[in-house]
């Protein structure tokens, strides 16, 4: 994982500096799940329990980008390191009502997106890949006996959005999809979970260039 944070530093720099049209700064902002599932059933001995999403926290992100410019287009690569905390209603299924208890998971990851984007008027219409490379986690659902968490070790997707630039200030509003679903790292029981929804978030970033 370290090598390839520092060999995505060290590109981001070398291209950097072969390019008269460029510009180096930081970033930092907020993001928030797009969910909307029916959660997922389970046993837990005799009894029966669903695991329901209950709501995303805002999750956090910050690092360093750099802009590429060239024939009315941009190519933005960033490497950041980003933290989302999503909410549990875990849910034991019994003849007297369910039994609601709230669980919570926070998610660590380093993403690395990489936008082309050219400019209409004010605005920066942009899109590109982004890579997750999972770092580490905490959960409460290790309450549940025979719950493990199973995260790939890196997950793709795609961002799309505007952008805006005032001085050396850079806003930009995205709408990220991922290729894979929310949830897929549960396993209890050595059964494989995933809500029915893809981990796609809103992210709202503010730059400052140097």
């Amino acid at each position: 994982m370290k090598k390839i944070i520092l060999s995505a530093l060290a590109s981001i720099f070398i291209l950097s500096s072969g390019y008269s049209q460029f510009e180096i700064g930081v970033k930092s902002g907020v993001s928030s799940f797009d969910l909307a599932s029916d959660g997922i059933v389970f046993k837990d001995g005799n009894n029966d329990y669903k695991l329901n999403f209950n709501n995303a926290e805002y999750g956090v992100h910050f690092g360093v980008y750099t802009r590429l410019s060239f024939l009315g287009l941009y190519v933005e690569p960033a490497v950041l390191f980003n933290s989302n905390t999503v909410n549990f209603n875990l849910e034991e299924l019994s003849e007297d009502g369910p039994l609601s208890t709230l669980k919570s998971e926070t998610y660590r990851n380093v993403d690395i997106p990489l936008l082309v984007g050219t400019k209409l008027g004010f605005l920066r219409l942009q899109a590109g890949p982004v890579a997750h490379f999972y770092l580490d986690s905490t959960s409460d659902l290790f309450s549940i006996s025979g719950y493990k968490h199973n995260f790939k070790s890196a997950t793709y997707g795609g961002q799309i959005g505007l952008g805006v630039d005032f001085w050396k200030f850079r806003f930009d509003l995205l709408y990220e999809t991922n290729l894979s679903k929310f949830g897929e790292h549960i396993e209890i029981d050595g059964e494989q979970f995933a809500f029915d929804d893809g981990a796609d978030r809103i992210v709202l970033t503010l730059g400052v260039c140097f």
